[in-house]
């Protein structure tokens, strides 16, 4: 045996290796990548309905209750709000995910007092959820800020 064809047959089996990894490498990428979308996503969800449910608590401990939540926002959001709806609220979390714009709206029973813009920044916010009676009306509306 020569020292050519050794050197000629350890290049081919090199050859075939490659062949075989880099469209394994890429495959895992696109799908490391699919998964890290999926979990902003479910996060998102997360953060909203977080934001509801303590909403929803704190409107049914009565007025003057006031709680202070911490909740994670994900990387890709372009708006977090609430808004009020009928006899309701809302908080919406809209976010750019590499399927297209998606939105996780999730319901408050009570009224919203001040519907805003709340965040879009990703990382970690501190909200103040607060209970008011409302004299006027006769019911209890929720405000949440930014704190």
């Amino acid at each position: 045996m020569k020292k050519g064809q050794v050197a000629t047959e350890f290049l081919i089996i090199i050859g075939l290796v490659l062949v075989v990894f880099i469209p394994l490498l890429m495959f895992v990428y696109f799908k490391t990548n699919e998964a890290n979308a999926q979990i902003g996503e479910y996060q998102a969800e997360l953060a909203a309905l977080r934001l509801a449910y303590l909403a929803n608590s704190v409107g049914a401990l009565g007025s003057s209750t006031s709680l202070v939540a911490e909740v994670y926002i994900p990387p890709g959001v372009s708006n977090f709000s609430t808004r009020t709806v009928q006899h309701g609220g809302e908080v919406v979390l809209a976010m750019d995910t590499p399927s297209g714009p998606s939105e996780v709206v999730e319901i408050v029973k009570y009224p919203i007092a001040n519907p805003q813009q709340l965040q879009s920044q990703s990382g970690w916010a501190r909200f103040t959820i607060t209970s008011v009676y409302n004299s006027t009306s006769g019911e209890a509306t929720i405000n949440i800020d930014r704190s």
